[in-house]
């Protein structure tokens, strides 16, 4: 979002990347502008940017502490994982000297998958066709030695890394150092640093480290440069071949503004400046927030023990949040984290949890929240400002507010649907806070369970889509969750004073027809017919099959509308004398209500509507939405919003746009 002053964005992804700071981007600017030159040219603009670029390279032996290895600038890690990784397999390959019985390569199970990927690829490439063996980690992150150990005295290339970048786990690389040297001293030890860099002390002319790339982005540098660290005497394959810039290591024309933000970097680390937090420092930033989470969630877990880890990096899941749900809720109030790492892509559960042995859950739905050394106190006391600024939205559904326990309840009233990885529950809660689930699915349970005890409902009854082994064990186990709470309970009843169950249909494929004495009624069902989509077949009180894979029959479906822009919005709202309808859950629309408001209502008249997706076939049943009323639906992204906006067309409604791209690229 481009928030306004008032509600600017608080950044917690540094892992990811990091912005390029004022003194950075000012040497940034002067190479591109002054300090230009190419530093293969013979004038003097060319030998003033020769001289800048070997000073960079001095003062990044310095920070990392080497007097003789190469340092090699790069595009990036990722260049440099290429570049040794196609180094060490083609020194073994020429070498007449090594050869084993069965060469293997090695890395660590919770490696970026930079380095797994580009194993697998420069092995067939090269001829090398080696087994390629996954290095186990215990609960805490830390590589199994003894498998190291085992394996280590056939390797061509073990891969490690220093600082995980999903839970911040630093590996003791002195302890690794002598297992590997122990089973193998001519083995390539690769170490991935770009997690390390400014963060824990790095000396390697003390250490036997053969290659370590590093990535100026992590550490407020600009994108698209790195460099990687050679020890001395080690083989070096050239991974770029061309015009012979770097002494022929690296063709190309130097990255010369990424350069000099390099040499700004290196000159911070090396000069102590008070820009960069201490580590005493950084540990007091991580327990404040630590304590902010844990004032405002309940229930949560943290995947990374702080005394193994760097303090920039917390990595936790909360048990009845997805991690989408809690990245939605955080982007309302302007934070920015992540699931997992951001450099995965389409990853749906972190590799790096799974290899540490959490549980499905927590793998699945895990958040990364990380911030730099330049953050300082204050802007760590505005984030956790920010985090607690959540706990009124969240206690709208999923904390106990004893003060106020009817008006939770009133965001549950009716029919709300639960959805995780294209399947569906459905919570029906009368006005007596009776509740009664319909097709409860594994991974909503941690969801449904908190919303039925945080408000304190009587569970009356869980109907099963399906007579299956699986659904049977998924009502136990929610059944297990609410029967020992002393605050609801569980009574599994089909007659009530004002309502009445009665299942049809097959024992296989049952029907629920819920009626009330007031001549309500609602029907569970599935249709075999039934193109799935989001859920299976409903039938609302008022007759009308909300399927949102088929059309109502009989109806002149209309074409959906798009806007690309905040003023496309405000003038059709405007023309037409429309509502903004926010589709997003109640604690996200209450974490930037007035924001929203402020963006679509004029003159201090509201014509802000908040109904979450999920609840929406509650209010086509309840009628709380018109036909004939133009609505402009908004979220996050502008995913939900479409998707609501294809339902309501095909039940009928006449002028429904779709804010396109959402909250996030205004």
């Amino acid at each position: 979002m481009n928030l306004s002053p008032s509600f600017q964005p608080i950044y917690l992804d540094a892992n990811a990347t990091t912005p390029v700071i004022e003194t950075i981007a000012t040497s940034v600017i002067g190479a591109m502008q002054t300090d230009f030159g190419n530093p293969s040219s013979a004038h003097i603009t060319g030998v003033k940017a020769k001289r800048l670029l070997e000073e960079t390279r001095s003062l990044g032996r310095k920070v990392i502490g080497s007097q003789s290895g190469e340092l090699l600038f790069t595009s990036g890690a990722t260049e440099g994982i290429q570049t040794a990784v196609v180094s060490a397999i083609s020194d073994y390959l020429q070498s007449g000297q090594l050869h084993y019985d069965s060469p293997v390569l090695l890395y660590g199970a919770t490696e970026h998958k930079a380095v797994p990927n580009t194993l697998i690829h420069w092995n067939k490439m090269l001829g090398l066709n080696a087994r390629i063996l996954e290095i186990p980690v215990d609960k805490m992150g830390l590589l199994d030695l003894n498998f190291i150990a085992e394996y280590g005295r056939q390797a061509v290339m073990i891969c490690t890394m220093a600082v995980n970048n999903e839970t911040g786990v630093k590996q003791d690389l002195k302890r690794l150092e002598e297992v590997i040297r122990g089973a193998n001293i001519d083995a390539a030890w690769l170490v991935d640093c770009v997690q390390a860099l400014g963060k824990v002390p790095l000396n390697m002319d003390t250490i036997s480290i053969d290659y370590a790339p590093f990535s100026g982005h992590k550490l407020y540098a600009p994108k698209g440069v790195g460099f990687l660290y050679i020890r001395d005497g080690r083989p070096y394959t050239p991974f770029i071949a061309g015009g012979g810039q770097e002494s022929g290591m690296r063709s190309g024309t130097e990255n010369l503004p990424g350069i000099a933000g390099l040499k700004a970097l290196f000159e911070i680390l090396i000069s102590k400046n008070s820009l960069f937090s201490s580590k005493e420092q950084l540990q007091q930033h991580r327990q404040l927030l630590v304590e902010a989470l844990n004032n405002t969630f309940e229930e949560v877990s943290y995947h990374n023990a702080s005394e193994l880890s760097v303090a920039t990096t917390i990595n936790f899941s909360v048990a009845y949040l997805t991690n989408k749900e809690v990245m939605d809720l955080f982007d309302a109030a302007g934070i920015r984290v992540s699931g997992g790492s951001a450099c995965s892509a389409g990853a749906s559960s972190s590799f790096v949890l799974e290899a540490m042995g959490l549980t499905p859950w927590q793998c699945e739905n895990a958040i990364r929240l990380s911030f730099g050394p330049a953050d300082n106190i204050e802007f760590i006391e505005n984030a956790c400002a920010a985090i607690r600024s959540l706990k009124p939205s969240l206690q709208k559904l999923f904390l106990k507010n004893i003060e106020k326990p009817s008006a939770q309840c009133a965001n549950l009233i009716g029919l709300t649907q639960l959805e995780y990885d294209n399947q569906s529950s459905w919570l029906y809660v009368t006005e007596d806070l009776e509740a009664i689930v319909y097709n409860p699915i594994e991974g909503v349970i941690q969801k449904l369970s908190r919303l039925i005890l945080s408000q304190r409902l009587t569970c009356k009854a869980v109907l099963l889509k399906q007579d299956s082994a699986e659904q049977r064990r998924v009502k136990e186990r929610l059944v297990s969750v609410l029967e020992p709470s002393k605050e609801c309970s569980y009574v599994e009843t089909r007659t009530c004073q004002k309502w009445n169950l009665k299942q049809q249909g097959t024992e296989l494929s049952p029907t629920y027809l819920l009626r009330f004495t007031n001549g309500k009624k609602i029907r569970f069902a599935e249709e075999e017919t039934a193109k799935l989509c989001l859920h299976e077949t409903l039938v609302t009180p008022r007759g009308v099959v909300f399927d949102l894979a088929n059309k109502k029959r009989g109806l002149n479906i209309s074409e959906p509308i798009e806007l690309n822009s905040v003023e496309e919005a405000k003038s059709w709202l405007s023309q037409f004398e429309g509502v903004a309808l926010d589709v997003r859950d109640i604690v996200e629309h209450e974490a930037s209500k007035e924001y929203v408001k402020a963006l679509f209502t004029k003159g201090g008249s509201s014509k802000l509507m908040n109904i979450p997706r999920g609840r929406l076939a509650n209010a086509v049943m309840e009628k709380q939405l018109n036909e004939c009323t133009p609505y402009l639906l908004i979220c996050r992204t502008g995913s939900r919003s479409q998707k609501v906006q294809e339902t309501l067309i095909k039940l009928g409604f006449k002028h429904v746009a779709n804010l396109k791209g959402g909250l996030a690229l205004i």
